[in-house]
Formats: C-alpha cells, sequence, structure tokens
C-alpha cells in the first residue's frame, strides 16, 4: 500500500471516529464500540454542564428536559473547534427560538447575551462601542445600554 492510500484510510478512519464521538455515529471498524460509545456519552455530559453552566437560567427554565433536548440538539449540531460553552449555549437558544419552544424565563439572560456579544462566523466577538437594546416581554421590561469600553448598564421597568 502506497503512504499516500495509508494517509487516505487513515483521515477515513479519523474521520469516521469523530463523527462516533460528537454524533453518535457507528465505531470505525477496528475500534472498540463499547469504549467509544462511553467516550461519546461522556463528551456529550460534559459539553451539556458546560452549556448549563454559562446558560444557568436557561437551564434551570427548562428544568429536567434541558438534558434530553440539548442531548438531542447537540447530537445534530456538532461541537466548533474552539469550543466555547457561552456560544454553545447561544446556538441552542437559536433553535429553542427557531421552534418557538424557548422559555420567557430565560429571556433575560439572553438579552444580556446579546448585550455583550454575537456570534460570527469566526466564533464568539465581544461587541464594541455604544448600543442601547429594550426587553419588552413577561417576566421583565429592561432596557441596557451598552458603553464604549464594554461595560453594560440597565434599569428594569415596571410592567
Amino acid at each position: 500500500m502506497s503512504s499516500q492510500a495509508a494517509r487516505e484510510r487513515l483521515a477515513r478512519t479519523q474521520a469516521a471516529l469523530v463523527r462516533a464521538l460528537a454524533q453518535g455515529a457507528p465505531a470505525p471498524a477496528g475500534f472498540d464500540t463499547e469504549r467509544v460509545r462511553e467516550s461519546a456519552a461522556a463528551l456529550l455530559s460534559k459539553r451539556r454542564r458546560w452549556v448549563e453552566r454559562a446558560w444557568p437560567r436557561l437551564a434551570a427554565a427548562l428544568g429536567e428536559s434541558f438534558r434530553s433536548r440539548f442531548d438531542a440538539w447537540a447530537l445534530e449540531h456538532p461541537m466548533e473547534l474552539e469550543a466555547n460553552p457561552r456560544a454553545e449555549g447561544r446556538r441552542f437558544a437559536d433553535a429553542l427560538l427557531a421552534a418557538a419552544e424557548f422559555p420567557d424565563a430565560a429571556r433575560e439572560e439572553l438579552f444580556f447575551f446579546d448585550m455583550r456579544y454575537q456570534l460570527t462566523e469566526h466564533g464568539l466577538v465581544e461587541r464594541r462601542g455604544l448600543g442601547v437594546k429594550a426587553l419588552w416581554r413577561r417576566p421583565a421590561r429592561l432596557l441596557a445600554a451598552r458603553l464604549p469600553w464594554g461595560q453594560v448598564l440597565w434599569v428594569r421597568l415596571p410592567f
């Protein structure tokens, strides 16, 4: 076998292993299926805990369904190369918003995230410059201003 063919075979095997670990695909030939499955479950659990810590209100608002909903979403959306739990949580929130299933109890958390950060094709970027944003939805009515150096001032208004 030529070295080119060996490299191509190795690349296919590595890609299959990554799919097995990140998306629940079958383990490639020659790998212990049970160990790959256990490793994939551990990676998914770690990813879920990261997002749960970065987005505590979202996790609390979804309650017991957070785990199953996040896991189902995560298997369809592999982790980015530069993993960031805030960005992962925002992408998960986007999926919930698109399905009209985002809980109102987590709206403030999303609001403040969007005041400070934005997702771009290059990953999570901290917003700069002046910005003003309002949230006029139960359970909160908020007005926030981002100052040029990144600080966010906000006011909660009575409903």
